[in-house]
């Protein structure tokens, strides 16, 4: 985000430079729109993740005030504006937990949806859903304590089997982002290679022309890895050509005792950065 910043501050000062009229102007007004367009959509989303931590932040702090208020240990007989006012406590404390965890929910999707790994957002909301299950359950403990000593109200049943559908909702909630986080890092880092002669290439259409051409690929060819625990493909080969673009600094091709090659990856985010497809030509 500061590169595209930085970019758009640059093509501000360019643009004072340029006349209005010319389409050098044009085009660095539009790329100055386009990145201006990018972070106001980024701020907005930062200032929208802010506010629902913040939300969930202030229902802690309500949450504790209201419990605060009830008196389980009260002295004498309970008047029935006593009573109510624990019925009205308890509810409230109801209403702000369950606000929480909707906005935790919020938070878990966004947080899903953004595609790229979080870890700031990821920790807060952990730490977040912790403390709400600690609240939640010193809650049901408060309620369960009313209704022992008989000061329950009748909407303390319906409260208490609120709270447990509101954990067993969280906890799905929570296993649905696992599993789609999973599969987004799944998808992130597969790539694809494939080893083969001039004659099988071409029987595949990877080569035509004499040019490599992988759009519309035969998948079925290509064997499928996780970058991160790919760090040697086995040539079986004395001579080979990598057809694909992949940074020379970010590998070396080693010979065992019988001159056969072996591609030894040393950087993987360097490696696969141009392309998440390796085509390897042998003879």
């Amino acid at each position: 985000m500061m590169k595209k910043v930085m970019m758009a501050f640059s093509a501000a000062l360019v643009l004072f430079s340029c006349g209005e009229n010319t389409n050098a102007y044009k085009e660095l007004q539009a790329k100055l729109d386009s990145v201006t367009r990018i972070n106001d959509s980024y701020e907005a989303d930062l200032a929208e993740t802010d506010s629902l931590v913040a939300n969930v932040l202030t229902n802690f702090q309500d949450i504790s005030t209201a419990e605060k208020m009830i008196d389980v240990n009260p002295r004498g007989e309970m008047s029935q504006t006593q009573k109510e006012r624990i019925k009205n406590n308890v509810t409230l404390i109801n209403d702000k937990l369950r606000a929480s965890t909707e906005a935790l929910d919020a938070l878990t999707q966004k947080l899903a949806a953004g595609g790229t790994e979080n870890k700031r957002l990821r920790h807060t909301i952990a730490a977040l859903k912790k403390d709400l299950e600690v609240q939640r359950q010193r809650i049901i403990a408060l309620t369960e304590e009313l209704q022992r000593k008989d000061l329950a109200i009748g909407a303390l049943d319906s409260i208490v089997t609120t709270l447990g559908q509101d954990v067993e909702r969280l906890n799905e909630t929570t296993a649905k982002q696992a599993s789609t986080l999973a599969t987004q890092d799944k998808e992130m880092h597969t790539v694809r290679y494939c080893v083969g002669t001039k004659s099988d290439l071409k029987d595949f259409k990877l080569l035509q022309g004499g040019r490599l051409v992988t759009d519309g690929a035969d998948l079925s060819y290509f064997t499928t890895a996780d970058q991160r625990k790919l760090s040697q493909i086995p040539l079986y080969s004395r001579d080979a050509k990598i057809l694909t673009t992949h940074p020379a600094s970010s590998y070396v091709l080693i010979a065992d005792g019988e001159k056969n090659l072996t591609l030894n990856i040393k950087d993987h985010k360097a490696f696969w950065s141009a392309s998440r497809m390796l085509v390897i030509q042998v003879h």
